[in-house]
C-alpha cells in the first residue's frame, strides 16, 4: 500500500473510502450523530477478510492516524484479500 495520503483534517473525509488506521484497512462511514458539537467523532467500519473485527471510532485529534488509500472505493461485500480488495458481484 504505497502512496497513502495523510488526513489532516476531518474535512477531507469521503464515505465510503478506504482509510489505513493502524495497519489495518477501514471504511468510513458517517460523523457519530450523538456526538457533542465542540467534540465531533467519526465511525470507521473495518472491511471484511482482516484480523481485527471491531468498528473504530476516532475524535477529531485521533484522525491523523488515518491515511486515505487512494483508488480504493469500499462497497458492501468488499473484503481484503492479502494486500488488494476484492469486491463481490451480491
Amino acid at each position: 500500500m504505497n502512496n497513502l495520503e495523510p488526513v489532516y483534517e476531518t474535512t477531507q473525509l469521503q464515505r465510503g473510502a478506504v482509510y489505513q488506521i493502524n495497519g489495518t484497512l477501514y471504511q468510513y462511514q458517517y460523523p457519530d450523530p450523538y456526538a457533542r458539537i465542540d467534540h465531533p467523532r467519526f465511525c470507521f467500519r473495518c472491511l471484511d477478510g482482516q484480523r481485527r473485527k471491531a468498528d473504530l471510532v476516532l475524535n477529531k485529534n485521533t484522525i491523523r492516524k488515518a491515511y486515505l488509500v487512494p483508488g480504493y472505493k469500499a462497497q458492501r461485500g468488499s473484503q481484503v484479500i492479502g494486500e488488494a480488495i476484492q469486491q463481490s458481484l451480491f
